[in-house]
């Protein structure tokens, strides 16, 4: 199968005012990486203090990025025909979707949320965040709150789970009663 990996940064604030500031996404069929992208996004808004806090991504530093519109159609094709997979997918889905949906493109992707998946395969966990999975995993984030390296940091997870219990596992946990939001028979 085939899995685009996506963690967004987002600025924060009111839920139809946020807006993305940065973009990872990695491009995998579960066993190793295809290739990554990585960009800053200019949000057309100020970025919330607790965000730049905790990103390290301030909105200074944001005014000279491209807007998303730039970007999108290239993630759009990025994304086609793969699982939509992210660690609290419903976050980062639901938002790029409607960054998407400003640029008149639909998306419409089987999604697979890596925390859920987590607690299916590791259930003795004291946390499911994603640094707490990632260091169960011997592979703790280099730069946490960071697009890309939450990205690899769900791909970890992923990689982990179809290794110790097969990708039949993972295709079953995302289908069993929707669970983990996956649509099957969906496409971009």
């Amino acid at each position: 199968m085939n899995y685009a990996i996506v963690d967004l940064e987002a600025s924060g604030g009111k839920k139809f005012e946020n807006r993305i500031i940065e973009i990872g996404i990695v491009l995998t069929d579960g066993h190793q990486i295809e290739q990554t992208y990585q960009t800053l996004v200019n949000p057309k808004t100020t970025v919330s203090k607790f965000v730049e806090k905790l990103t390290g991504i301030y909105s200074a530093q944001l005014i000279q990025e491209k807007p998303f519109s730039v970007f999108a159609t290239e993630i759009f094709g990025m994304l086609k025909g793969r699982i939509f997979v992210a660690h609290n997918v419903s976050f980062d889905y639901s938002l790029l979707r409607e960054e998407l949906k400003r640029c008149g493109l639909s998306l419409e992707l089987p999604r697979l949320c890596s925390m859920k998946l987590a607690r299916k395969a590791f259930p003795k966990l004291s946390s499911y965040s994603l640094g707490s999975v990632c260091n169960h995993l011997n592979h703790p984030l280099q730069n946490a709150h960071r697009a890309l390296d939450d990205a690899l940091g769900a791909y970890e997870i992923l990689k982990a789970v179809i290794e110790q219990y097969g990708e039949e596992f993972a295709w079953k946990q995302a289908t069993h009663k929707g669970i983990f939001g996956f649509k099957k028979q969906q496409t971009v």
